[in-house]
């Protein structure tokens, strides 16, 4: 039944756009180059580790480039395309590459991009080298449950897997967006199958507010992902997860709270995870500064195993120019598993974040 839900919903996502008619661009579609570039220097203490040898002084980055373009139809539909290349040689070299079309009706994204509870959602106000997508956890070893707290786990299982997406026009501030996704497995172009081992017809739903009051800006979140599941895993296990936060802005100040719960993470039964973070940021001209705290539980039953995990980032950022900025971290990290200390670091970070 819920197959038959899924693809039906999809052919009618498709057949909205196909009964806006016939249509001749006034132009043919020209790519612009744009992305971002990070590099970072830093001095990391882990004391206590799982993984060893994580002391001492590292160089890290990160960076795409997007390739954009986009015209608007005859008829009035805006249509694009969005290619993002990783600027060093990775495992997954385009992150991300999709369609999307633009109307009245809302907008419809189709191909390799995150789902709607990943896009309607937001992580918490650093001004620093980041805490809630994986960046402490590159310097403090043993800190790896942090990118939970907002949006990682949306994303966990499902990466970029091709899909079809669809938003709704946003209406006095608030909007809502669905995704189907055939099979859960990014840049695989081998045709379907529901038997390979990868979750398969998984769907997300999610939704936000974005809205000022006089001069208190506000944005609210939540969204569910189900990861669907296949034949060919053990025991039917079927991934699932569901969070949401609220941001409030006003003056210069910006205060976010955000939580997640994952239920059988990484295709595990019984594993379950409960992330939320908290944090308050300033900006006043070119400066700005942000404290930020996440915590996070993870329940293994298979393992028998409990683990916590906290994090503490203090980011401070300088404005040199248009989309250039010099940024530095102050990051703390411990974490323990049936109360044996796993991890235990500090590390300072400095560098420089440039969009271009």
């Amino acid at each position: 039944m819920k197959k038959s839900l899924l693809a039906t919903t999809a052919l009618a996502a498709l057949g909205a756009v196909a009964v806006a008619g016939p249509a001749t661009a006034a132009e043919k579609i020209k790519l612009s180059v744009g992305g971002y570039m990070e590099q970072w220097f830093g001095f990391a203490d882990n004391k206590t580790s799982a993984v060893a040898n994580r002391d001492g002084f590292d160089q890290q980055s990160d960076g795409e480039i997007h390739f954009k373009g986009s015209t608007t139809l005859d008829n009035g539909l805006k249509v694009g395309v969005n290619v993002q290349l990783e600027s060093e040689t990775d495992g997954d070299q385009i992150d991300e590459q999709y369609a999307f079309v633009d109307g009245s009706f809302g907008r419809f994204v189709i191909g390799n991009e995150n789902s709607a509870a990943y896009l309607m959602n937001s992580g918490l106000p650093s001004h620093g080298a980041g805490i809630d997508s994986g960046d402490s956890g590159n310097w403090i070893a043993g800190i790896d449950f942090a990118r939970a707290v907002t949006v990682g786990n949306f994303a966990r299982q499902d990466n970029d897997s091709g899909k079809i997406t669809y938003f709704t026009p946003r209406v006095s501030g608030f909007q809502v967006g669905a995704s189907y996704t055939p099979e859960h497995n990014q840049d695989n172009g081998t045709g379907p199958s529901e038997a390979n081992g990868t979750p398969d017809n998984g769907f997300a739903i999610a939704a936000n507010l974005i809205h000022s009051f006089g001069d208190v800006k506000i944005r609210a979140q939540a969204g569910y992902q189900d990861y669907g599941d296949d034949d060919a895993i053990a025991g039917g296990i079927d991934p699932e997860a569901y969070g949401g936060g609220l941001r409030l802005g006003f003056g210069g100040f910006t205060v976010s709270g955000n939580f997640m719960h994952v239920e059988n993470r990484d295709l595990t039964a019984g594993n379950e995870l409960e992330t939320f973070g908290i944090g308050v940021a300033y900006a006043a001209g070119p400066l700005g500064i942000s404290l930020n705290y996440i915590n996070a539980d993870e329940e293994n039953d298979g393992a028998n195993a409990k683990t916590e995990q906290d994090v503490v980032e203090l980011g401070l950022r300088y404005t040199l120019g248009p989309g250039i900025q010099a940024r530095g971290a102050l990051y703390y990290g411990e974490a323990d598993t049936d109360g044996v200390e796993t991890a235990d670091g500090v590390a300072l970070v400095g560098g420089l974040k440039i969009g271009f």
